[in-house]
């Protein structure tokens, strides 16, 4: 296996720089793995306004590059950091990144998405040609960077810098799947003719997700039940057709957690580091988390932390159907995130309805994330569907417990605790209802009394391991499988 490879890796979002979920996590991390294994890996993403970027050490690396959109072209000029051993390329153009989100607000997507990516997508190209990188892999990741492999079989079909090169696109979530009108065609410069069924129209209108799943040269997704769950019709978004006629080049690596950041021996966020032989000291980062979100609890009332966008997808419709009983019982329940703004409003009622039991912050923070994770004694993520899922390998890191939906990733990685032959790693419900959520949530607080039980349970999930050791060397063999499949094998 050639591990030797120069790899372009592409994301709109990308952990400290920019987040809206868990594809930041990933893009940080993965990378960074890669280099580890030998591979030169070059990172791109927009140069939004935010106070990461803007404190980053970097240079400008070009000035003007022209970028062709529509019949224009538009200035983008490219600056250059590093991410450990990997270098950062920042595409700008103040128009398009220059705003307070990375899509939208909670109120909608920005309009223009459909312009502010294919301007990203064609600037990362025309870099790449401008300078003659050398190239084996592009990786591309969700929707925003879908049109990569488009352009790399189309426009840059001829460019003999290209010619060898493979695309690997990387499914997060096909929910999102970047729908505009016919008319965005016009901007990426390319012949109506393929804005057909088979190619890039869907359902009537310019799918950007579907368009990458077609056009690269083989794609993933980031969990082995998310692959089967997102290949029948009930959950494959419309796009079961196309899963069909690509099952030969269609894979699933689980995402993987970077033990680096996410150890609690080394936290720098937490209150107090323990490690799996000594869980004392969580004591003091669940009385930390306590004061923070300024609850009315004791350390010894069981702690349920939500890190999450707020959205149904998430599961805020059955968790928000929840609340009046979950709050008989006797607990105290912490959320941290951002998302819609229906669901933001919905919970914020019902921690006004109870507020020395509920608490909130809506945002995005990372020492937060930590804190809970840290903190809490549960940790609840019911989700519609989930890919993958991180939080709940995080947690098992960290000596909290998961209660979770069987879908994708959670019903892969949690496996449920058993009283009968003491086995398990958090607890699990199958149904998608407030009445399965509140039985099993019932279950876990009932272990929690009793405290050598609940010890076995954290235990179990502190020997998991999900390092991104094992996740990046089968990367390494997809991109092979790629360029493989890149020259006709």
């Amino acid at each position: 296996m050639n591990q030797h490879l120069k790899v372009i890796y592409v994301s709109a979002e990308i952990y400290p720089f920019a987040k809206s979920g868990e594809l930041a996590d990933v893009a940080s991390s993965l990378p960074k793995y890669l280099s580890s294994m030998g591979m030169d890996v070059s990172i791109f993403m927009p140069k939004y306004r935010k106070p990461e970027v803007e404190s980053l050490s970097m240079e400008r690396v070009m000035g003007e590059l022209q970028v062709p959109l529509g019949s224009e072209k538009v200035k983008a000029s490219i600056y250059k950091s590093e991410l450990g051993k990997c270098d950062i390329y920042f595409i700008d153009n103040p128009k398009y990144f220059w705003r307070d989100y990375i899509y939208g607000t909670g109120r909608g997507e920005y309009l223009d998405n459909d312009e502010r990516f294919i301007f990203f997508n064609r600037a990362v190209l025309e870099y790449l040609l401008k300078t003659k990188m050398a190239v084996d892999i592009i990786h591309c990741n969700s929707w925003p960077t879908a049109l990569i492999p488009v352009f790399l079989k189309t426009h840059y079909a001829k460019k003999s810098q290209f010619k060898k090169v493979a695309s690997v696109f990387t499914l997060h979530n096909i929910a999102y799947q970047g729908e505009f009108p016919p008319e965005t065609l016009a901007l990426t410069g390319l012949n109506w003719k393929y804005f057909n069924p088979k190619q890039l129209s869907f359902n009537g209108k310019f799918n950007f997700l579907k368009a990458g799943m077609i056009f690269s040269d083989v794609l993933n997704t980031v969990s082995s039940a998310y692959k089967k769950e997102i290949q029948t019709e009930k959950n494959s978004f419309g796009l079961e057709d196309i899963f069909k006629d690509r099952k030969d080049a269609f894979f699933s690596i689980r995402n993987g957690v970077d033990y680096e950041i996410w150890n609690p021996e080394t936290d720098p966020y937490i209150a107090a580091n323990y490690s799996s032989a000594n869980l004392k000291a969580k004591k003091k980062n669940k009385r930390d988390l306590i004061k923070e979100f300024g609850l009315s609890i004791s350390t010894k009332t069981p702690l349920i932390g939500i890190v999450s966008y707020l959205s149904s997808q998430k599961g805020f419709d059955i968790l928000l159907e929840s609340v009046p009983e979950l709050m008989k019982m006797k607990v105290g329940l912490v959320v941290l995130g951002k998302g819609d703004e229906k669901y933001e409003n919905l919970i914020l009622n019902a921690q006004k309805k109870y507020p020395k039991k509920i608490a909130i912050k809506f945002e995005v923070n990372t020492a937060l994330t930590h804190k809970i994770t840290a903190g809490a004694d549960i940790f609840l993520i019911p989700s519609l569907y989930e890919p993958c899922g991180l939080n709940q390998l995080y947690s098992f890191r960290y000596g909290t417990v998961p209660v979770v939906r069987a879908t994708g990733g959670l019903g892969e990685t949690v496996k449920p605790f058993s009283l009968k032959n003491q086995k398990g790693n958090g607890f699990v419900f199958k149904e998608y209802s407030s009445r399965a959520l509140l039985k099993t949530l019932k279950k876990a607080l009932n272990c929690y009394k009793d405290p050598e039980l609940w010890q076995k349970i954290m235990e179990s999930g502190l020997r998991e391991n999900f390092s991104w050791k094992l996740a990046a060397r089968k990367y390494a063999k997809l991109y092979q499988n790629a360029l493989e499949m890149k020259r006709g094998g």
